[in-house]
């Protein structure tokens, strides 16, 4: 944007008189005031704000073209200060965001064609049913799990029938844990919190329409709270001297500009081939999940310079905790969210 104009030649704040260098011209040397008068109507702050986040520029079509080709480059000179030729981090996340949310908002309209419970959702949504009166219609013998990953890959996760879940709807708080050990079930904290999460899911008061904005808002905020714990997680399992937590989370919202660009694709890419073939759909996740991987770990060693083998057992172990804190911080939430 271009410079504000003068007010005058002299600061309005304390009167100093400005010379004619180019120097004296935008702020008052000898109060600090800038020189300019700020009374513009309110659209034009508006503008300024959108120009301000949004301005798209050689930096952007520069930085994007990094981001895309260059896994990890672009942290890595911002941990080096080499910032001119690029777009600020903050910025480049929201311009991406923005257009993440626009595909994202094709997919959700989408999402009502899928079951529920086993149940065909399309009718249910015709009906207005709640999702607990959807469970309560759904057959006694459809088949569910209480825990979810990485944690039913190491904890005893017995398949259960509806009829079994119904048992654990009408069951007070205080005695999920009998229930869990009726079923095979560890009575632990940690089971007893994901039983009482399935507790929930199964008896909202709440219609299709609404969960799916729940689960919407859900997600969106979880992505931007999972930008500072993957660093702080980065931090811990990277760390080396002189590597700082601003250091991993620029990383942390780079590769979140990264996976926003990817999980768009992917969803422009359900929404092309919906009546694809199962093999072709595995084709594609396959890929998807080679070219995600494969990016992570690229990025991974350029910005933290480890040996390739020391990378690849510490970006699983960050892969790991990192999958099991989204589980634990979306289901809390989730938990406290809704009717």
């Amino acid at each position: 944007m271009a410079r504000k104009q003068l007010k005058d030649h002299a600061c309005a704040n304390c009167g100093f008189e400005f010379s004619a260098e180019s120097a004296h011209t935008n702020f008052c040397p000898h109060c600090g005031q800038e020189n300019h008068n700020p009374r513009f109507p309110l659209v034009h702050y508006g503008y300024e704000l959108l120009e301000s986040f949004l301005h798209f520029d050689t930096k952007f079509l520069y930085s994007f073209k990094v981001l895309l080709t260059r896994p990890g480059q672009m942290t890595a000179d911002y941990i080096n200060n080499i910032r001119g030729r690029y777009t600020p981090p903050f910025r480049l996340f929201i311009f991406i965001s923005i257009f993440a949310l626009l595909i994202m908002g094709l997919f959700e309209k989408k999402v009502a064609s899928s079951g529920y419970f086993g149940t065909d959702s399309k009718e249910a949504i015709e009906k207005d049913l709640t999702i607990g009166e959807m469970f309560d219609r759904s057959a006694d013998t459809a088949k569910d799990q209480i825990l979810v990953p990485p944690f039913s890959w190491v904890m005893p996760n017995p398949d259960v029938t509806n009829a079994q879940l119904r048992e654990l709807k009408k069951m007070p708080k205080d005695s999920v844990g009998v229930w869990l050990s009726r079923y095979g079930y560890s009575n632990d904290p940690l089971t007893r919190f994901y039983a009482l999460n399935k507790k929930l899911r199964i008896s909202r008061q709440m219609t299709f329409h609404e969960v799916s904005l729940m689960i919407s808002g859900i997600f969106k905020w979880l992505f931007l709270i999972m930008i500072p714990v993957n660093a702080f997680i980065l931090f811990l399992f990277f760390y080396r001297r002189s590597l700082l937590y601003y250091d991993t989370m620029l990383y942390s919202i780079h590769f979140a500009c990264f996976f926003l660009i990817f999980y768009s694709f992917v969803i422009l890419q359900l929404l092309t081939f919906r009546q694809a073939s199962d093999t072709v759909a595995m084709i594609l996740g396959v890929t998807d999940l080679l070219i995600l991987t494969t990016y992570l770990l690229l990025s991974l060693k350029k910005v933290f310079a480890r040996s390739w083998i020391e990378t690849i057992l510490r970006m699983l172990l960050v892969c790991l905790v990192s999958f099991a804190s989204y589980q634990l911080i979306h289901y809390t939430i989730s938990y406290n969210s809704g009717r």
